[in-house]
């Protein structure tokens, strides 16, 4: 076979190939545009039990008037590890975080945290942001804080 006919080939099939794009993840409601995380948005991180560490945002230009619930989640089962805040008020355009001392319900393992919110909009009453996933090391010889800076 001639070099010219096997490229002639090998572009055909490559034309026939089809390629599918991967799905769209579903838009947000328009009360909850602009409300994003800022911290963690970093995938890879390692954090160290016993320490503080916060979960940030902005609200942006989104309807959302209230977050509801600060929830640290494992990432491999999917359950709720703690909730360490609730209902801290939002206006449009500000920020905020919330300090979480790693304790005695986190074991050495991935996580994230979920951020729920509710809005002043008729239609869409909550937005849920979830964090990028970091790494709790549990490292006995780092005393643990007893309180995180507020």
């Amino acid at each position: 076979m001639h070099f010219s006919t096997l490229l002639t080939m090998t572009a055909v099939v490559m034309m026939a190939m089809t390629t599918q794009a991967a799905p769209a993840a579903p838009a947000a409601p328009a009360a909850c545009l602009g409300f994003r995380l800022t911290s963690p948005v970093k995938s890879g991180l390692r954090w160290t039990y016993g320490q503080c560490y916060s979960a940030d945002w902005d609200l942006g230009a989104s309807q959302v008037t209230t977050i509801t619930t600060v929830q640290l989640v494992n990432a491999k089962t999917k359950k709720v590890v703690a909730t360490e805040a609730k209902n801290i008020a939002g206006s449009k355009g500000t920020s905020g975080n919330f300090p979480l001392l790693m304790g005695d319900d986190v074991n050495a393992g991935d996580y994230y945290f979920q951020v729920n919110a509710k809005t002043s909009s008729g239609s869409t009453k909550t937005c849920t942001l979830t964090s990028a996933t970091f790494h709790v090391e549990v490292n006995p010889n780092s005393p643990p804080s007893s309180s995180c800076p507020q």
